[in-house]
This record gives structure tokens, C-alpha cells and sequence, in this order.
């Protein structure tokens, strides 16, 4: 797919409508009731749960009990694999629902320079997408779509095309009539909240045949692998997909991950260290920040670094090439080609960070964080467990899946 030329909010949105399926719930089920008394003799095509278990390292799947993954794992498709860079939420998100890497589908971070207004904006607009989803491309085929997710930010980026999403946040009056209000975003809770939902519509929506559930990484940002606390909400968690699994016992199910997370010491502000060295540069911002600053203050291992001008290049790269805590220093040329980026779409270099480190706009160039603070974005936090479970289609070779990418691509394939 050709890359659009254009880096600011007005180009992007002029790749793809900004049109939506989305309704109510009172009216889905209308929907199904007429589509009931002319239903043809055919047989369905297998209803799908992909979930999108925001901060799922490999880590917190084995420092865990969680007997359900691990039938999973014995009686389907499970491997290691790895997210793509950067490692937040909405690129990899949008990898696993598109089915493609941001060369193809447009979102190359949390959040992205916008030229036009000269500032950093959020990167949670459907016409940020420069490929179809995967709710998409089912309702080609006549089915419908769903997402019940943890974080508002998923509703804008991705419900067109869906029947029916809903956010923890912001959810349809109807909803919170029937399951109760969502707890705090900041919170374990929610994502016991987000699967109660989930489970009662699988159970009720049998018209829906493809579920998209995305909980918050808020306790892994919060508690590490190996603490008491993960392994309640894992077991916790484990117990709602056993229970999902039994709403409808022929229904598919697809764990895909987004990154992990590790402990950070340092956050560095690159703007500070170039302006300490007489380096005038247009802005270095984290690829991270989000709407969740109580996650991880915006602060990621990886950065978007604007030039006031492409001579500076060299002189930059130079600068920072010294500086304690930066782990890779590329071109946006460079960067475009080794993680398969839209090149319009970061800085005109791209920074990443030590296991340890993180990049934002701190107050000072270097400052220590808490020494509970926990954060992504970086080359360390790509490693994730994949998991396909119940399908009863062909998969492709287990050769053939190595992110997460890939776990989702082959559906609805024409």
C-alpha cells in the first residue's frame, strides 16, 4: 500500500471516511429478531473472541497460575512471539485488528506530531487509519461486530465497521443500565467489569460473531510479574475466559497481546539534553503519551525527534550519541524500514531507550522515578505469549506467526 505523504491531522484524515456502523444495543438486538425470521439454512461461520490483554508479557503469563491458558496452550495454538515497535497500545493494536504493520495501517504511535497546529495530539481518530480492520473486512461477509474495551481510547480508533462498541469510560446509557457503572479506569476492577459485559453478550448476542475484548494494562503498570497482587488479577482474569469459553463452547478464541512492561529508573528529556548542548530542534516527544497519564506519566522508550531542519541531522545524531540511557539512534529512513513504519508518520529521527530508561517532558533533563514506576514503549518489552484456541479453520504454519500481527491476518480473508 502506497504511504500517504502527509504528516498532519488534515492529510490523514482525508485517507479514509470517517463513516461508522456503530448503534445501541437495544437496536442489534431489534436487528437480530428481523434477521431471525429469514434466516436461511446455512451453517454460520464460527464466532471469534480475539482479546487484546493490554501488558501481557511472557513474564506475567509464567510467573502466573492460570489453568485456563494453560489448556489453551496444551490443546491449541500457542507460541512466543513479539510486538512491534514502538511498544504501546495503539500501534500494536492496530497491527493485531488490521491484520498488517504500520507501514500499511497508519498508527505509528500513542501520539503524533501534528503540522498544522504545531503540537502533539493523540493518535485515537478512526481516520488516522490508513487500512481496513478486521470488523471491517467480517462485515463483508455479513457479520457483525463488538468491542467491549477497558480504555475510551479503543472506541474512537477503532469502532467503525462494529455493531456495537463499548468503552469503560463512556458506555451507552443502556449499558450501564443492564451491567451497573464501569469502576475506575485506574483500576484492576474494570477489567473484571469489561468481562462480566463480555461473557453476558456472548451469551445474548449470538448474531455477533466476532468479539473484540481489550482490558488496561493499569495493574501491570502498577504491579510487577511476580507480585501477589498480578497473580490475584491474572487468576481472576483466567477464570473469566474459562468462563467466556463456556458461554459458547464453539466459539474461537485469540489472545494477542500488545508488549509487556518493566521497571523504569530514569526518565531522560531529550529537548533538554539537545538545548543543553545548543541544539535547537522543533520538539522530542514520547511515542507513549496517551490519555492514561496516571499509566505511566507519557513517559516511553521510545521517541519521536523533530528537526527544524534536515541539515541538522548529522549534527544531532552526534549530539546524542553520547548520552547515557539511548539505546539506538535511527533515521527516519532508517527506522521506516527496519520496523516496517509509515515514514510521514514519526520524527525525523527515532530514539529508543535502555531496558531502564524512558523519554518525556520531564521537568529536568534526568530524573529519577519512583521506585515502583513501571512503563513500555522500548525494544525490551516486545515479548508476549500468542495464543489460538478453538479454531476450526486451517491456521497458517507456526513459522508463518512471529508478532502479533499475525495472529489475527488470516481471518476474513476473501
Amino acid at each position: 500500500m502506497p504511504v500517504v505523504p502527509d504528516i498532519s491531522r488534515r492529510g490523514f484524515l482525508k485517507t479514509v471516511g470517517a463513516g461508522t456502523m456503530t448503534g445501541t444495543l437495544t437496536g442489534l438486538m431489534t436487528q437480530q429478531a428481523r434477521a431471525a425470521t429469514g434466516n436461511s439454512s446455512g451453517k454460520s461461520p464460527q464466532r471469534i473472541c480475539v482479546v487484546m490483554f493490554d501488558g501481557f508479557g511472557t513474564d506475567y503469563y509464567e510467573n502466573s497460575s492460570m489453568p485456563t491458558l494453560k489448556s489453551w496452550e496444551k490443546n491449541g495454538f500457542y507460541k512466543r512471539i513479539q510486538g512491534v515497535m514502538p511498544a504501546v497500545t495503539n500501534t500494536n493494536m492496530a497491527g493485531i485488528c488490521c491484520g498488517v504493520h504500520a507501514d500499511e495501517h497508519g498508527i505509528t504511535g500513542n501520539s503524533y506530531w501534528d503540522a498544522d497546529k504545531d503540537q502533539e495530539l493523540f493518535m485515537s481518530d478512526s481516520g488516522l487509519l490508513t487500512a481496513a480492520t478486521m470488523f471491517q473486512k467480517a462485515g463483508r461477509f455479513g457479520i457483525r461486530s463488538m468491542i467491549v474495551a477497558a480504555k475510551q481510547k479503543t472506541i474512537p480508533l477503532m469502532r467503525q465497521g462494529t455493531a456495537l462498541a463499548i468503552g469503560s469510560q463512556e458506555p451507552p446509557a443502556e449499558i450501564v443500565e443492564r451491567y451497573g457503572k464501569a469502576p475506575e479506569i485506574y483500576s484492576p476492577d474494570v477489567n473484571y467489569w469489561v468481562w462480566k459485559v463480555a461473557i453476558d453478550l456472548i451469551k445474548t448476542q449470538p448474531k455477533v460473531g466476532l468479539f473484540f475484548v481489550h482490558t488496561t494494562d493499569y495493574p501491570m503498570h502498577k504491579f510487577a510479574s511476580e507480585s501477589v497482587e498480578s497473580r490475584v488479577h491474572l487468576k481472576t482474569i483466567d477464570q473469566f475466559l474459562a468462563e467466556a469459553a463456556d458461554a459458547d463452547p464453539d466459539m474461537a478464541f485469540i489472545i494477542a497481546p500488545d508488549h509487556g512492561l518493566n521497571s523504569k529508573s530514569t526518565v531522560l528529556n531529550l529537548n533538554k539534553t539537545l538545548a543543553r548542548k545548543e541544539i535547537d530542534i522543533k520538539i522530542a516527544m514520547s511515542a507513549e503519551r496517551d490519555q492514561y497519564p496516571k499509566h505511566h506519566g507519557g513517559f516511553g522508550g521510545t521517541a519521536f525527534v523533530y528537526l527544524k531542519s534536515p541539515n541538522d541531522t548529522d549534527r544531532v545524531i552526534r549530539a546524542l550519541r553520547d548520552v547515557e540511557g539511548i539505546e539506538e539512534i535511527l533515521t527516519r529512513e532508517e527506522a521506516a524500514k527496519k520496523y516496517k513504519l509509515n515514514p510521514y508518520r514519526i520524527g525525523d529521527l527515532w530514539v529508543t531507550a535502555v531496558k531502564d530508561v524512558v523519554f518525556g517532558h520531564s521537568k529536568e533533563e534526568r530524573e529519577k522515578l519512583a521506585p515502583d514506576y513501571r512503563s513500555h514503549g522500548s525494544a525490551h518489552e516486545l515479548d508476549i505469549p500468542g495464543f489460538i484456541y478453538r479454531y476450526a479453520g486451517k491456521l497458517p504454519h507456526e513459522s508463518e506467526i512471529t508478532t502479533n500481527v499475525d495472529l489475527c491476518k488470516f481471518l476474513y480473508r476473501s
